[in-house]
């Protein structure tokens, strides 16, 4: 049993809310897909002071923000801010505008830039998360069918970029069975039980029709099903654990004895019990039994109802429960839903419009989509909430009911809009999983910082707490500092007399304290060194391409010293290590450190910033497989019918790839199935484009270069709705065949190697694209139009083109891995000779070996596999460059 304390400050609400309303009021994008409506961020060039007072919750009272009178009073400003406070003098003249009419921000961009003061207004960017379980089902598209609208909507993928559950959160299913079994939850049921019949077993009898026994298993796989495990659906929990409760006598499938379940589960370590059943008649004994869940600090969710009435409906109307709605994709109450000012949050169960007729998950019943299946109900909104709570839970298990519903509410996005004969009757919103998990307070840990830490006796400095976990006091102490202590969130001290000061910083809420001491952090002198700061042009950009480092270094300084680490670097444009504000070009990709010293009469002082600059790029030689189930150069982004994502279901099984491929919405596709012309495709159905590139490729130092691209394309209605090219610095080049367009033949293409020669690109450094333009999404009909990249291999050679055919250079691809009846081996190879190829099983024994004669370019062998037993095998492929092995799986 465990007991929490049911303390929670009213404070933290307040918190919350600002926290919500500063961070997430954006989030419901209705103009422009790509950057926040009616927001903009405005910034003070470097040489203007400001002097707008910013308040502890990082808002700007307008009174406070006399120099935007005119913009204020033109574009109807309802907010200012500083989003950001970090120790970068940019970063604290940068200034958050929320403007009502969002069709505006141009004119406001324009009339911003009019004034000397400012250095830019721009929009605020709308990032999208790039976390995306690999379950089989999680990306079904079929036509306009989302069969994961409910964790989009929820904004699942943003949460578990906070967090993905722990293990050791239990979310109880009380339900009419869980399927134990089900590959989708095994691994999750950390206990199961049967209360009816008083035996450890929670899957459904021999008995009755299937689909009747899968409410339950149904309600599991939304909680929490296994996610990120390569086969059918995720659910919102991702890591939490399940404890499976059946309550139902075999003979009643749709019979909850809620008591006897909700007990049990209550005792044997439950943090979270789901309840997607009920009726209308009120018990004493069970509200009580909701009171003492309650007060051993279990959260109780429950559905709201299926009859499309405000009638109470229990147990969802016990106090001490929260009640769940149903909504559709769009926000709209579900048909069915019961509605009730007793109702407290809303949450996905009805259907995607247009699409699924309600939400995919795990099934006791084997239909056509194998042991899953969708089903529409409050049943079905009630086990999100809940493996949403168990998410909140394991940020801080400390927390109460009451602190779980609270953040749930707050965090909701609002619906009434889409809604209006339901205001106040849908709780607090539909939830939003990503605000939920941000609002999480634990015990705090202390951070703080100051725009400098070098000052002249009298001068006044602003500390900026930076604390995480939510406090809601602050306690500060200053040595030499006037005030000596305070209690304010960001208070600014002066100090008067020379001398180095320690300062402290001691946090609390409701779950701890914690104390932070920066020992002689303050150093004021009347004669100080320079304080070393700077900004840059750009701190995450392409190798070869300049970046200008600004000096900002305070106290006048007259000579300075720029470093880097790694050092794979050169100033450019006739800067030098020693000039004030260098141009430098970074050679290699990765994270580099910057090192400035700079010197007045004083004396000296440097400041290293570690990993100051991310460089993107790619070095030479450059080989990807994508067996690591990612890209880890190549940056991949897609329009909006389109999708691009590495995977191994579509691409042959056992084996990831890179594939490109439509995204569902079919409209607006210029061209034919079989007379699509290039034009069309890449000049018009730019919405169906995607694209694999990088910035730019090294090849400074190389007098050849090759690229090797192991491909296949596959069709659906016609093979002029799947197209794949090659792009260097925006020109599209042809393979050494002279093919500059790639489309399948049939489906069954095999994977080809095709070559690029890029001498035109070398001893420079480069742009490279790959691209596709598909219309039809995986699977929608036949197999979708697809482009399946394989490998991809980029050499240099410092011999020039010529004698390509002497580099030291060979691939070998298998396919299809698992092997059923062949086993195709495919070898490239930049020379003509012989090759060893050989077979063996997991015990050493040798059942394959045999010598061919290979010329240079593609040799494909076909191996017949039926005469081997199933099993492990490794196949190596000698010859005179060396030996290759693959683990290969024949079934």
């Amino acid at each position: 049993m465990k007991t929490y304390s049911k303390n929670f400050p009213a404070v933290f609400l307040l918190v919350m809310i600002a926290m919500l309303f500063l961070n997430f009021g954006s989030y419901a994008q209705t103009y422009e897909k790509y950057y926040q409506d009616g927001q903009l961020y405005v910034k003070f060039k470097d040489s203007y002071n400001p002097q707008i007072v910013v308040q502890a919750d990082k808002s700007v009272k307008m009174q406070d923000a006399t120099y935007f009178r005119d913009i204020m009073d033109k574009y109807d400003v309802t907010a200012i801010s500083r989003p950001i406070d970090i120790d970068d003098p940019k970063l604290l003249r940068t200034f958050q505008f929320s403007i009502k009419d969002h069709f505006k921000l141009e004119e406001a961009i324009a009339d911003l830039m009019k004034k000397p003061e400012i250095e830019y207004a721009e929009k605020v960017p709308m990032h999208y998360c790039d976390f995306t379980p690999d379950d089989s089902l999680y990306n079904l598209v079929n036509g306009p069918s989302n069969w994961n609208w409910h964790l989009d909507v929820i904004d699942a993928e943003a949460a578990w970029d906070v967090t993905q559950g722990s293990p050791d959160i239990k979310v109880a299913i009380v339900d009419n069975a869980i399927w134990s079994s089900h590959p989708d939850l095994a691994d999750k049921i950390v206990l199961q039980r049967d209360t009816y019949y008083n035996i450890n077993n929670s899957s459904p009898p021999n008995s009755g029709s299937a689909a009747d026994w899968s409410h339950g298993t149904h309600c599991a796989g939304l909680a929490t099903a296994i996610t990120n495990n390569g086969i059918g659906v995720a659910g919102i929990g991702y890591n939490t654990s399940i404890i499976a409760v059946k309550s139902s006598n075999n003979n009643q499938a749709n019979g909850i004895y809620m008591v006897a379940g909700v007990t049990w589960a209550m005792n044997n370590g439950a943090d979270v019990i789901s309840m997607s059943f009920g009726g209308s008649s009120f018990s004493t004994t069970e509200q009580n039994l909701m009171n003492t869940a309650y007060n051993m600090g279990i959260v109780c969710v429950a559905a709201a109802g299926n009859d499309n009435v405000t009638t109470p409906h229990y147990p969802s109307n016990y106090n001490h429960v929260i009640s769940v709605s149903s909504t559709d994709e769009n926000d709209h109450k579900s048909d069915f839903s019961n509605y009730n000012t007793s109702v407290d949050v809303s949450a996905p169960g009805g259907i995607g419009l247009p699409g699924p007729g309600g939400l995919l998950s795990t099934f006791f019943a084997n239909g056509t989509m194998g042991y899953y299946d969708y089903i529409s109900g409050t049943s079905m909104a009630c086990p999100i909430v809940s493996g949403l709570a168990s998410l909140v839970l394991s940020i801080n298990p400390a927390l109460t009911p009451d602190n779980v519903e609270l953040i749930l509410e707050t965090g909701c996005d609002n619906i009434d809009a889409v809604n209006p004969d339901y205001i106040g009757m849908l709780g607090a919103g539909r939830i939003n999983a990503f605000n939920s998990v941000r609002l999480v307070p634990f015990q705090p840990m202390a951070a703080f910082s100051t725009p400098v830490t070098i000052i002249t006796p009298g001068t006044a400095i602003e500390f900026t707490d930076l604390s995480v976990g939510i406090p809601n006091s602050w306690t500060w102490d200053f040595a030499g500092g006037t005030p000596s202590s305070s209690s304010d969130q960001n208070p600014t001290i002066t100090y008067n007399t020379p001398g180095v000061y320690s300062v402290s910083l001691t946090v609390q809420n409701a779950f701890g304290d914690n104390l932070m001491t920066k020992t002689d952090y303050i150093t004021v002198s009347a004669n100080p060194v320079p304080y070393v700061q700077f900004s840059v042009s750009d701190t995450a950009t392409c190798i070869f391409t300049p970046v200008t480092f600004t000096d900002l270094s305070l106290y006048n300084p007259t000579s300075w010293n720029w470093d880097f680490n790694p050092q794979s670097f050169m100033f450019v444009n006739g800067t030098t290590q020693s000039s004030q504000n260098p141009e430098v070009q970074f050679l290699t990709p990765g994270s580099y450190d910057v090192i400035l010293s700079a010197t007045n009469a004083n004396g000296t002082f440097s400041k290293t910033y570690e990993g100051f600059m991310t460089l993107e790029g790619m070095s030479l030689p450059f080989e990807e497989d994508f067996e690591n189930a990612t890209s880890t150069t190549l940056e991949l982004s897609a329009n909006s019918k389109a999708i691009i994502k590495v995977d191994k279901r579509s691409a042959f099984e056992g084996n990831y790839g890179l594939h490109f491929t439509g995204g569902g919405s079919l409209s607006g596709w210029v061209g034919s199935p079989t007379a699509t012309t290039p034009e069309q495709a890449w000049g018009q159905n730019v919405d169906f484009q995607a694209s694999a590139s990088v910035c730019n490729v090294d090849a400074t130092q190389v007098d050849g270069i090759y690229l090797f691209v192991t491909l296949r394309q596959t069709f659906s209605l016609g093979n002029k709705l799947s197209w794949f090219r090659v792009l260097a610095n925006g020109t599209q080049i042809p393979d050494v065949e002279g093919n500059l367009n790639f489309n399948p033949v049939t489906n069954t293409d095999p994977f080809v190697t095709r070559q690029f020669n890029l001498a035109d690109y070398a001893n420079s450094a480069f742009s490279l694209t790959l691209q596709s333009s598909c219309r039809l999404v995986d699977y929608f009909y036949a197999q979708g139009d697809n482009v399946f990249i394989d490998n991809i291999g980029i050499y240099g050679s410092l011999v020039g083109v010529d004698e390509w055919v002497e580099l030291p250079f060979e691939i070998v691809t298998a396919y299809p891995n698992p092997a059923n009846d062949v086993l195709n081996i495919n070898y490239l190879s930049n020379k003509s000779g012989q090759i060893e190829i050989s077979l063996t099983n997991a015990t050493g024994q040798q059942v394959l070996n045999q010598i061919s004669d290979v010329q240079a370019g593609n040799f494909i062998q076909t191996i017949n596999t039926i005469r081997f037993v199933s099993g492990v095998y490794f196949l190596s492929i000698k010859s005179d460059k060396g030996t290759t092995t693959k683990k290969i799986i024949i079934n």
